[in-house]
């Protein structure tokens, strides 16, 4: 299949409007481009001390914090925390409170009526014991150290790929979900840093199709949510979240591109459908949970190599970007690098299908 791709060729397709008042500088690097009301978030955790990334597969023993595991009785929580600052008895479950993590209970009356022979054979709960762990202090840690205040993306060389990345437009924050067999466990991660971690034992296997991923038809080709950012998708008609309002917009007669708290959006004028997103500070993350400022590794790890690598080597610091398309090259995911730190993302309709 006969097909060419010129980084500059595509640059200025997807960021560059022939008539917007933008700088060549801000056209191809639209991380730059500021909105003069919000100063881009820190680092979190410190550029310095990102973690190596683990090769480890989930396994059951991750399913635990502080030495507290899913599926734990409440007598063996307690011999090991100590006594609960609080116990909360609700119609369906009870909380015991320590004091960096909260741990529930399916209630024992509950449990004794989930025996009955007469109950639906969809009628299930998850089990005796803790089912579910909540961790909200700084002390409480998982076995592979992650903990409230752990960076975004050292979550992410920790864990891996995450089965999905929920975004909270309301709350600012993000859902990282992984799981293994009837076990789930989510970390929410708001200003790029963990939040608090939730453990659950589910009533059945952990839904695969909630997967922020998929390889099509091929391994080689993203799928169609790996191009969505922000809840757009692209070739969409653009609505815009009721929650937030534009920083900052940019038009001409044909296509405008519209600033929100961390991504841009770019759609045609007449007819508002999304040809281009792009992130354009640490507020907004990809399907699979990456940003501006990662590492080239953390790249790999959550894309795999690209399908195309450019590299232009014209200015005083090298650029490298990385390509990948969905089936049938109509969409693609462009990955630009400085000093191997991810300097912008964009995901476009392909410019030149």
């Amino acid at each position: 299949m006969k097909y060419k791709l010129k980084a500059a060729l595509l640059a200025a397709a997807v960021f560059a409007c022939s008539v917007l008042s933008v700088s060549a500088a801000e056209a191809a690097h639209p991380a730059a481009v500021g909105t003069g009301t919000t100063a881009e978030l820190p680092l979190a955790g410190a550029e310095a001390l990102l973690l190596p990334i683990s090769d480890t597969p989930l396994s059951d023993s991750d399913f635990q914090v502080n030495g507290v595991f899913l599926g734990d009785s409440i007598s063996s929580v307690i011999h090991r925390k100590g006594l609960p600052e609080k116990t909360i008895h609700e119609n369906t479950r009870d909380s015991y409170v320590f004091k960096d993590l909260t741990v529930k209970r399916t209630a024992p009356f509950l449990l004794s009526y989930s025996g009955r022979a007469d109950l639906p054979k969809d009628f299930v709960f998850p089990g005796k014991g803790v089912s579910e762990i909540l961790a909200a202090g700084p002390a409480a840690v998982t076995p592979r150290n992650v903990g409230v205040g752990t960076g975004r993306e050292n979550l992410i060389r920790a864990y891996g790929r995450p089965l999905a990345v929920l975004w909270d437009g309301k709350g600012q924050s993000f859902d990282f979900r992984y799981g293994l067999g009837n076990r789930e466990m989510v970390f929410t991660v708001k200003g790029d840093q963990v939040s608090s971690i939730r453990m659950s034992l589910l009533t059945g296997p952990v839904n695969k199709e909630d997967v922020s991923y998929l390889d099509g038809e091929g391994k080689l080709f993203l799928g169609d949510k790996d191009f969505r950012m922000a809840g757009y998708e692209l070739g969409s008609t653009f609505k815009p979240h009721s929650f937030e309002e534009w920083e900052k917009k940019m038009a001409n007669p044909r296509e405008e591109i519209l600033y929100f708290p961390g991504y841009a959006v770019r759609l045609t004028v007449k007819s508002s459908i999304i040809s281009a997103l792009f992130l354009t500070d640490k507020r907004m993350v990809t399907s699979r949970g990456l940003t501006l400022g990662d590492d080239v590794s953390t790249v790999e790890l959550l894309y795999g190599k690209p399908h195309r690598l450019e590299m232009n080597v014209s200015g005083s610091e090298p650029k490298t970007s990385y390509i990948y398309f969905s089936k049938g090259m109509s969409n693609v995911l462009i990955i630009n690098f400085s000093k191997n730190k991810v300097e912008g993302i964009v995901s476009a309709m392909n410019p030149t299908k």
